[in-house]
């Protein structure tokens, strides 16, 4: 990971609504890319009554929630925190690949954002330095759950758009745009 600070673009946060899943193993580091994640959403104008905060025993359980919260269809963006520690064998790689794999499947399957804040480090140091210290990774994912729900609303407000315009004058309309996609919602490149 980067040393260099994600730096907030400022986005309307009043309207968005932001699901956040933690896990509680290594609760210590977690909690505290917790509460920084929590002020930085409060800083930003984000309403309490807006967050939902649901805690997982572990990371491997982390996707799962996600994507509970992202099919509900009431959150404009998910932010997923946990710590993993590399012990005596690799299973931290196994458990970071598989989580990060999860996440982006439930980003992509859902159209809902989802910031991965899982955390893999080689050392309790290197969690101490991401998770409490200098590196305010709880304050960048915030932030880019942030950029990303509002790009979110942006991009369904013109897709609501174009669906409505569905006509003769309109080429681009939900008729040409369904028949872009196969009967499982992947794309047909040669169609277009």
């Amino acid at each position: 990971m980067s040393s260099d600070p994600l730096e907030s673009i400022g986005v309307d946060a009043e309207s968005l609504r932001i699901g956040i899943v933690a896990a509680r193993f290594n609760h210590r580091y977690v909690d505290s890319l917790l509460d920084k994640t929590l002020r930085t959403l409060d800083e930003a104008g984000v309403p309490e009554a807006n967050i939902e905060t649901l805690r997982a025993p572990g990371a491997f359980e982390t996707p799962y929630l996600a994507g509970m919260l992202a099919t509900s269809g009431e959150f404009d963006a998910v932010i997923v925190l946990a710590v993993v520690i590399a012990g005596d064998t690799n299973h931290h790689e196994v458990l970071a690949q598989s989580t990060a794999d999860a996440l982006l499947r439930v980003s992509r399957e859902t159209e809902v954002p989802v910031i991965n804040g899982i955390i893999t480090v080689n050392t309790a140091q290197q969690a101490e330095a991401r998770c409490i210290g200098g590196l305010n990774r709880g304050r960048e994912f915030a932030i880019a759950a942030l950029e990303m729900a509002d790009l979110k609303v942006q991009l369904v407000r013109r897709l609501d758009e174009i669906f409505s315009q569905d006509s003769a004058e309109n080429p681009k309309g939900k008729a040409e745009w369904d028949a872009y996609f196969d009967d499982n919602g992947e794309e047909e490149p040669w169609k277009s």
